[in-house]
């Protein structure tokens, strides 16, 4: 009998003793009486223990050989001569009876005493094996399908040696086939500037790149066009692809010629599925979704959804204006097919969406289209813009619920700043309507809205104003632009850009002097970012209440008041000019059981994959979530924990 076998039977008592025992020796250098006292007790509650169990346990080898006996009565049909292995075991995993097939067939030269269930299960719960009843098990080099009953207060467990069907149905899984589509993703731009031999010399080495990350790889690699190119493999090395986490996007982006930053990025499309037709069309869909969050990542299209990889870094903005020409002349073509169409934004609507909106509106009525803006004036964050424009006699804002009852199929809805239904100002408004368009400058969610006529994003912009403003520009029409609408499109970037800080570029310049030219007042614009003594005295016990760690600054507030999202908002973004700090997060409760996190960075780090891990979204220097937990310690932890899985997916 293993002594190890016999503590496991009640360890908190041995445990207790073990205690005693300590406190005996401790007090023997200051009081013998006491000393001897806790000695005393630590034998009584030894051997009382130690008794128990060995009673115990040869009552359970009594019972056990009871079994046996009664089984082995029976002749030859009993499990002593069952012709699968058999073995009895107790909660802890130990042994206590086994047949001759199990010692043969299983244990075979091994030591049965040193043996226990522990060694046959990679986490070894009794639990677990008695509810499911059929487990899997592995032994040396043997694999088996365990079927488990219970005994009393034992296990009986049945070994079933599949190692060649488990073999060959991992060889089945490792071996089905995926497509990759990668793409480098301003190929056109390098080719319009870089002279004929140098863009040769960059194409060759980005594509030496490529074929190095493959090398190891028994794959199918082929170049199907300039920056474009094809990789068939099996699943085995998509899976040693991720555990290196698609190291060949930093290795493009940081490669250089002539010592030269290239700037090259590349976007990665994966699809898996039974067959190579199936696998090509997941692997376009999963390359779309990679363009539409930005490029510079890869995304693998799995049947719950997608799984990312990189998306670290900003693309510059594509300098051609062919994009916005265009799709501002397919807008006013379908613009012209109905009779009414309604703008809207994001629920709690910031000066980026009613700016945005505020712009499309005055596109629409330019092609000869009434359009209304739809604002909840209940939670909008822009009500000093709306009261702006009120003020200079705009009428064209209207009630979520006024806009439910008068939209039909010759309604035209255009959704500005965010690509998802659930984030919509009305999410069932655009159901009702007989076309959709997409405007938005948000890197593409698993859950955009995909039944869209026109879906024009471009994450490299600043702001959804600034696309609005291309829009505006690069189009044939030939009114001027309010003053009011330039003023709020104006006032879309500025807050987007913190103030011309962050994700600019000469297209978010050209933009504002474009609004400029057109009257935008930049001191009203100042002023509607103004914020009275008492937001300011609680943005500031916010940002003092701040933590650091490792860069990322985390801050959480109970405050109960109507402008908090305002008000973490601009705490966020102060707390980015704080010596050392990558990342802030402000935390809030916006309800009971949910909590509203504001992410904000300078673009060292992407905050928006921090607020995809908790549901929520945006692009990489400002982003939220909204998230339903309990308790703001809770929330804060789950933040933790997202920022974590960011840095390990880095």
């Amino acid at each position: 009998m293993k002594f190890k076998a016999l503590l496991s039977r009640n360890p908190l008592c041995f445990i207790a003793a073990a205690f005693l025992l300590v406190l005996a020796i401790i007090f023997c250098f200051f009081d013998v009486k006491v000393s001897v006292c806790f000695a005393v007790a630590f034998v009584i509650i030894f051997v009382s223990q130690f008794l128990f169990s060995v009673f115990s346990f040869k009552n359970t080898k009594k019972y056990v050989h009871q079994l046996s006996d009664s089984l082995i009565s029976d002749g030859e049909n009993n499990v002593v001569n069952f012709p699968l292995p058999a073995v009895l075991f107790d909660k802890s995993g130990n042994i206590v009876w086994y047949n001759t097939q199990f010692k043969d067939d299983i244990i075979d030269s091994y030591e049965i005493k040193k043996i226990s269930m522990n060694d046959f299960f990679d986490e070894f719960s009794f639990s677990r094996i008695a509810d499911e009843r059929v487990s899997d098990a592995q032994f040396s080099d043997k694999k088996f399908t365990v079927f488990s009953m219970p005994v009393s207060n034992l296990l009986c467990a049945y070994f079933f040696d599949d190692t060649h069907l488990k073999t060959i149905s991992e060889e089945y899984h490792f071996s089905r086939p995926f497509v990759m589509l990668a793409l480098v993703d301003n190929i056109e731009e390098l080719s319009r500037e870089l002279s004929d031999s140098k863009f040769a010399v960059v194409s060759s080495g980005i594509e030496s790149i490529i074929e190095e990350w493959l090398k190891e790889e028994k794959v199918i690699y082929k170049r199907i066009a300039n920056g474009n190119f094809l990789i068939v493999g099996e699943k085995r090395n998509l899976d040693r692809f991720c555990e290196n986490k698609f190291n060949v996007l930093n290795k493009v982006r940081s490669y250089t010629c002539d010592n030269t930053p290239v700037n090259a990025t590349l976007s990665i499309g994966v699809g898996s599925g039974s067959t190579f037709s199936e696998c090509e069309t997941k692997a376009k869909k999963a390359l779309d979704m990679s363009l539409g969050r930005g490029g510079d990542q890869a995304a693998i299209h799995t049947d719950d959804g997608y799984i990312y990889f990189g998306g670290v870094s900003n693309r510059a903005n594509d300098s051609s204006r062919v994009s916005p020409r265009r799709t501002a002349a397919n807008i006013s073509t379908l613009i012209k097919q109905f009779n009414k169409v309604f703008i809207l934004g994001h629920k709690y609507s910031d000066y980026d969406s009613v700016g945005a909106a505020m712009g499309m509106q005055f596109f629409c009525q330019s092609n000869g289209v009434p359009a209304q803006v739809v604002v909840d004036p209940k939670t909008t964050l822009a009500s000093p813009l709306v009261s702006l424009a009120n003020s200079q006699g705009y009428k064209s804002f209207v009630a979520p619920t006024k806009a439910m009852d008068m939209c039909d199929d010759d309604t035209l809805i255009i959704i500005v700043d965010t690509h998802r239904q659930a984030l919509l100002d009305e999410p069932d408004l655009y159901t009702l309507a007989g076309g959709t368009v997409i405007i938005d400058h948000h890197r593409r969610s698993d859950d955009f809205i995909a039944d869209s006529d026109i879906f024009y994003t471009s994450p490299s912009s600043s702001s959804a104003c600034e696309m609005v403003t291309e829009l505006i520009q690069y189009s044939t029409i030939l009114d001027s632009i309010p003053a009011v609408v330039s003023t709020a499109l104006l006032s879309g970037i500025v807050l987007d850009t913190k103030e011309f800080v962050l994700r600019t570029s000469q297209r978010t310049f050209e933009a504002a002097g474009f609004l400029r030219d057109n009257d935008a007042d930049t001191v009203a614009v100042k002023k509607l970012f103004s914020i009275d003594a008492d937001m300011a005295e609680l943005k500031n016990q916010i940002i003092n209440d701040g933590k650091i760690y490792d860069g990322f600054m985390i801050s959480s507030t109970s405050i109960d008041n109507r402008n908090i999202r305002i008000i973490t908002s601009s705490a966020a973004d102060e707390m980015l000019s704080i010596d050392g700090v990558k990342a802030s997060f402000v935390i809030s409760k916006t309800g009971v059981g949910k909590v509203q996190i504001s992410a904000r960075s300078l673009g060292e780090e992407n905050v928006q994959l921090i607020m995809e891990n908790l549901g929520g979204g945006g692009h990489s220097t400002m982003a939220a979530a909204q998230v339903k937990v309990s308790g703001l310690d809770n929330a804060k932890q789950m933040l933790l924990n997202a920022i974590e899985q960011y840095n390990l997916n880095k």
